[in-house]
């Protein structure tokens, strides 16, 4: 399983804690890399920039520390990146916190406009979680919960196992107004919702129509954060042909000779559908997050993701922006879709290793779905 454990670690405070107002930050590289750049977002002048928090010199025996200001940045899941080193020698080192103090003012949802291609369709919001409420509602079991903890019709495919709300290692919470699914590599789990049940009930939607989460995922070696659409009757079995759209794969440091890759990828997956899966190519999109607005990354601050399915296209989009598009695959424009909202740890056969950091974190803020009323 493990590939790196990198040279740059944080003493404290720990990973995913809590942080409040001026915080203390120590940190010890494992060998001499050189000087340090911690880097953070803050909000400037109504807008959010990548930041240099400080600029820090180990001392011989590789130590350092600086004073983190949580005041002047983000209220909410915040990731501090300490970079050191040049070559085979660079590392970067994903220090995600939660700001309990901070800055409230990009933290709701009015605040990701809707894309006007869904305005034009006069589509209508039919589904909707804020995460405001602290009751999650998710089971495996529960015929009444509003999410399954599992993929419908097996196929769960995190190394990490997925794991259920009511066991003992629930990788589920809720913080503020966000969901939490964290990964922990002491517990051996980790987390999907999915909002179609094991017996094919639950919510799901038909073309024409909208999907949509804003979420802030972790970058650690493996990690596989996801927002993704599949056709609903995926739950009667593995070989039921059914189309895959995903919004977002994110792949953390899946490549260590691309720590510092920023961008994602949406795809279209025909399952079992025969002669397309061998002569026909899936759609697919790296999409660079260095042409997005603020140039800041997945892991960096709260984005929105959507997936638009019509008749006639299927159109993926970055905070309100279309990005890719490709035509609606027949299944598609007929059978109703459902989404998946998951923290997977590798299951791809690349490169694992969050040992640095013991556990990363997943936030969503909300997900929305539009369609015709």
């Amino acid at each position: 399983m493990n590939c790196k454990r990198g040279t740059i670690h944080v003493l404290s405070p720990k990973y995913c804690a809590d942080i409040h107002g001026d915080t203390l930050i120590s940190i010890k590289t494992d060998e001499p890399i050189g000087p340090l750049t911690v880097l953070c977002v803050s909000l400037i002048n109504g807008t959010l920039c990548d930041t240099v928090a400080a600029e820090l010199i180990p001392d011989h025996d590789g130590t350092a520390s600086f004073v983190f200001p949580a005041e002047n940045h983000p209220h909410g899941p915040i990731t501090i990146r300490i970079c050191g080193g040049e070559g085979p020698t660079r590392d970067v080192c994903h220090l995600q916190l939660y700001n309990t103090s901070g800055n409230r003012d990009i933290e709701h949802a009015e605040h990701t406009p809707l894309p006007e291609d869904i305005r034009k369709l006069g589509l209508k919001l039919v589904y909707l979680d804020d995460f405001d409420s602290d009751d999650l509602s998710i089971s495996r079991d529960d015929p009444k919960s509003r999410y399954y903890s599992h993929k419908p019709g097996g196929g769960d495919f995190s190394q990490m196992r997925f794991s259920d709300f009511e066991s003992d290692v629930n990788p589920f919470s809720h913080k503020d107004t966000f969901i939490r699914i964290r990964a922990d590599l002491e517990k051996g789990s980790s987390g999907l919702i999915s909002c179609v049940k094991e017996d094919g009930s639950g919510f799901s939607a038909c073309a024409p129509c909208y999907f949509e989460c804003r979420m802030i995922g972790p970058n650690a070696i493996g990690s596989w954060p996801a927002f993704w659409l599949i056709n609903n009757h995926v739950h009667r079995g593995l070989h039921v042909p059914v189309d895959e759209l995903d919004t977002i794969e994110a792949y953390g440091l899946e490549d260590l000779d691309h720590q510092n890759q920023v961008g994602y990828y949406c795809t279209s997956h025909r399952w079992n559908q025969g002669k397309h899966e061998t002569t026909d190519p899936d759609p697919d999109c790296f999409y660079d997050m260095t042409n997005n607005g603020n140039h800041l990354n997945w892991d960096m601050c709260f984005h929105t993701y959507g997936t638009l399915i019509t008749e006639d296209e299927t159109v993926y989009y970055c905070d309100g922006e279309p990005i890719f598009r490709h035509p609606t695959q027949p299944i598609s424009k007929k059978d109703p879709f459902f989404f998946m909202l998951n923290l997977a740890v590798g299951g791809n056969g690349w490169p694992v290793d969050i040992s640095r950091y013991g556990k990363i974190d997943l936030y969503a803020d909300f997900i929305r779905v539009y369609a015709r009323e």
